[in-house]
C-alpha cells in the first residue's frame, strides 16, 4: 500500500475503528492487546516517549488508569484525523504532532522509547524508517514494534479471496516471520514476544465490516458473503478465525 493509498485509508478514525471492534468484541483472550502492549513498555515517570501511528489512541485510552505521572510522551500519525482522535480519547496526557516515517521532526538522540504499534508494514522505505527512529533514540533506548504473522486471519483472507477482495495480507512486508531480520540490520539487540489469542465471530455484520473497511469491493457482494459466513457460523456455531500477533523490542545500544 503507497503512501497516498495509507493516507486515503487512514484519513479519519473510521476504517481503523471497525477492524478494532471485530477484534475487541470476537478476541477469545480475555486480557486485550492494548493492556499487553503496555505491560511490555515498561514506562516510567520522566521517560521520553514516541509513539508512531497512533490511530485511534486505544494504547492509551485503553491504559488510561495505568499511566505514571510525569511521563513525557509525544503522539504522532501522518492523518491530522487521527492525531485529533487521539487528542480527545486522552485529552492532556501528551502532546500531538501531525508526521510519518520516514522522517521524523524530532532532534538526534530525544527518546527513551519509541512505539510503532502494528505499522511498519505501511512504510514503503522501512530501512530508511528504522535508522530514523534509531537517530532519534538516546542510547540504550528501545523501540517496540508490534506486528502480525503469517497466519494472522487467514480464514478472513482466504473469504476474501473468495470474493475476489484484494488487500487482506498488508502486514506481509513486516511479519513475526521477517521482521527480525530487518531490525537486526538496524538495532543491536531484538528480541520477539508471541500475544496469544484467536477470534469467534458470531456475527457476520461485524465480520463483513472489518472486510469493508479495507476494500469497497466488498458493497458488490455483501449479500453473497454475508450469506457465506452465516452457513459458517451456524455449522459451526462460531466463524473460528486464526490470530497471530506479536511484538519485537529493538534496542540501541
Amino acid at each position: 500500500m503507497d503512501r497516498e493509498a495509507i493516507e486515503e485509508q487512514y484519513r479519519s478514525s473510521g476504517n481503523l475503528a471497525a477492524r478494532i471492534a471485530l477484534h475487541r468484541e470476537c478476541s477469545t483472550n480475555p486480557y486485550g492487546l492494548q493492556r499487553w502492549i503496555f505491560d511490555r513498555l515498561a514506562l516510567a515517570p520522566g521517560q521520553r516517549v514516541l509513539e508512531i501511528a497512533c490511530g485511534t489512541g486505544s494504547l492509551w485510552s485503553d491504559n488510561r488508569d495505568r499511566m505514571p505521572s510525569g511521563l513525557r510522551l509525544i503522539v504522532s500519525d501522518i492523518s491530522p484525523g487521527m492525531v485529533e482522535t487521539t487528542r480527545l480519547a486522552v485529552p492532556g496526557a501528551a502532546a500531538y504532532v501531525a508526521c510519518a516515517l520516514p522522517e521524523l521532526p524530532f532532534g538526534d538522540d530525544l527518546f527513551d522509547l519509541v512505539i510503532a504499534n502494528h505499522m511498519l508494514y505501511h512504510v514503503e522505505e522501512r530501512q530508511r524508517g528504522l535508522r530514523e527512529i534509531r537517530r532519534v533514540l538516546r542510547r540504550g533506548g528501545v523501540l517496540f514494534a508490534a506486528t502480525n504473522g503469517r497466519e494472522h486471519l487467514r480464514e478472513i483472507k482466504a473469504l476474501m479471496s473468495d470474493f475476489g477482495i484484494e488487500g487482506g495480507d498488508i502486514s506481509a512486508p513486516f511479519t513475526l516471520e521477517n521482521g527480525e531480520e530487518q531490525l537486526r540490520q538496524v538495532f543491536d539487540e531484538v528480541r520477539r514476544e508471541d500475544y496469544p489469542d484467536t477470534l469467534r465471530v458470531t456475527s457476520p455484520e461485524l465480520l463483513l465490516g472489518y472486510v469493508a473497511s479495507i476494500s469497497r469491493r466488498v458493497e458488490a457482494v455483501r449479500q453473497e458473503m454475508r450469506a457465506a459466513v452465516a452457513a459458517r457460523i451456524a455449522a459451526d456455531g462460531a466463524y473460528y478465525v486464526v490470530k497471530s500477533t506479536g511484538a519485537f523490542t529493538a534496542a540501541k545500544a
